[in-house]
């Protein structure tokens, strides 16, 4: 396995590591390149093709900028590294569960009951219809992909479950990977990935703007990424 470099419209060259080139090669995120970003909205704008592909790695780029200037100066060696390679990875796989034509096809989904997340402890209507992020933990947690996040981040002490807890804070995480001296990091990776201003969206805006070529999704990335930061609060970060 190797370290990749991809050139993205967007953000530039993006590096990806040895073990998140292994989850890209897996056929989980290559189907990733047949679903667009928009569904049918190439209809509408004809330069709206492109796809989750591409997204999902721009939205590592971010990840890995809203990490360094959030948490860098209060983490350090083996601590730093593995938090932000579960960031990475959740940022990697948000969009894993989406089925063709994105959103376009979720009201064809089956009850959430059916995808068998009910040990999971997540507290949620059984019979509500399933979306893309009830298969986005269905594919990280009991999939074929499970075993190859196991292997490839073995030595960094990351399970699938840390990387789903990151992308769902309703999930309950069994041990004490996100505390690091009394501080629980969980909630504020959560939140760089899920929240009102996340990396997510902040890829999806100046993406979706630029291949639609239309201006109101753009806005000062840089400068707001600079500016995130984080607050303790009650001995939480």
């Amino acid at each position: 396995t190797r370290t990749m470099e991809i050139r993205d419209v967007i953000h530039g060259t993006i590096e990806t590591s040895p073990q998140e080139t292994l989850i890209i090669e897996s056929p989980f995120f290559q189907r990733l390149r047949n679903i667009k970003q928009l569904g049918f909205s190439e209809n509408s704008y004809t330069g709206a093709t492109h796809n989750r592909f591409i997204h999902s790695i721009g939205v590592i780029r971010l990840a890995t900028i809203a990490f360094q200037n959030v948490l860098a100066h209060l983490l350090s060696g083996k601590d730093a590294e593995r938090l932000i390679a579960a960031l990475r990875m959740a940022a990697l796989l948000h969009d894993i569960g989406h089925g063709p034509l994105s959103h376009t096809t979720e009201f064809s989904m089956p009850e959430v009951k059916k995808l068998g997340l009910e040990h999971l402890g997540l507290s949620f209507n059984q019979l509500r219809q399933a979306n893309h992020e009830d298969y986005t933990l269905k594919i990280i947690l009991q999939s074929s992909l499970t075993p190859i996040l196991k292997k490839a981040f073995i030595n960094f002490g990351i399970e699938p479950i840390h990387i789903a807890c990151i992308l769902n804070d309703g999930l309950k995480c069994a041990d004490d990977f996100f505390i690091i001296q009394n501080i629980d990091y969980r909630p504020v990776l959560h939140q760089l990935v899920s929240s009102e201003i996340d990396i997510d969206r902040m890829d999806y805006l100046i993406r979706d703007s630029f291949y639609t070529g239309t201006s109101y999704g753009k806005f000062d990335m840089e400068w707001l990424v600079s500016n995130l930061t984080h607050h303790i609060v009650e001995n939480k970060c």
